[in-house]
Order: C-alpha cells, then sequence, then structure tokens
C-alpha cells in the first residue's frame, strides 16, 4: 500500500470493505425492496448493512490506534519530560489496580425486610386511612 495509509493496512482495507458492503446492503435493502417468493426481506438487508458498518467503525478504530506514535524525546523541547515516569508500568499498574476491584467478590446489599405478620408496624400501616375515606374533601 501507499506510505500515507499507515502502518496498519489490513485494518483499513477490512474498514473500506466493510464500509462499501455495509452501504449497498442498506441502499438496497432501503430503496429496491427485495422480495423472493412473494416475502420481502429488506429488512434483512438494512439491518446486516448496519451490522457491518459497526463492524467498520471497529476496524477504523484499530486502524487508528494502531498508528498512534509517541513524540521521541529528540522532538520534545529541551526541559519537557513526560510527568509519569513509565507511562507504560503506570498504566499497567492502573489496569490491574482496576480488574482487582473489579473482581472482587462484595456482599449483596441490605435491603428492607417486610414488616412481619401480626407486628405493630403493619398493624399501623392497615390501620391508616387514606385522605378521604369518610367523605373528607381535600381543597
Amino acid at each position: 500500500m501507499a506510505r500515507g495509509c499507515g502502518r496498519c493496512a489490513l485494518f483499513l482495507l477490512g474498514a473500506l470493505a466493510l464500509d462499501a458492503a455495509g452501504l449497498v446492503l442498506v441502499l438496497v435493502g432501503s430503496v429496491v425492496q427485495p422480495a423472493r417468493a412473494g416475502r420481502p426481506y429488506g429488512d434483512c438487508l438494512v439491518l446486516s448493512g448496519a451490522l457491518l458498518l459497526f463492524l467498520s467503525l471497529l476496524c477504523w478504530l484499530l486502524w487508528y490506534a494502531g498508528n498512534l506514535r509517541g513524540v521521541p524525546a529528540s522532538e520534545l523541547p529541551p526541559g519537557a519530560h513526560s510527568p509519569l515516569p513509565g507511562p507504560r508500568s503506570s498504566l499497567l499498574r492502573l489496569a490491574s489496580k482496576l480488574s482487582e476491584r473489579l473482581s472482587q467478590r462484595r456482599p449483596p446489599l441490605p435491603g428492607p425486610s417486610p414488616p412481619a405478620p401480626g407486628s405493630l408496624e403493619l398493624r399501623r400501616l392497615c390501620a391508616m386511612e387514606s385522605p378521604g375515606a369518610h367523605g373528607d374533601r381535600l381543597v
């Protein structure tokens, strides 16, 4: 491929192919209204095309991420340095800490327990009357 396409040409080709196929499927399914044996299947084509366009988005994301490069230290101005020493190691530490927190089992939160039958609280709830039950009007 040409030099301007970046380092991940496979993802670029995949994204372009999925874009083309998805667009064709969406247009054919929505404009032509195809049918087979009297049964329309345009909706299936539209949804399949949308799925291909979504997968294309993932390929574009991977292509873009594969072309990211850090700035070499020789191009940095004098006195400029990375705020964190070893950004890769700090990213790994952050990822492992997040993974540990997410994998820890936590006890379920206690929910409100219903009143026991015959309890004073249940009797109070049953004895409460709604406003206007005796003909009172709220104005």
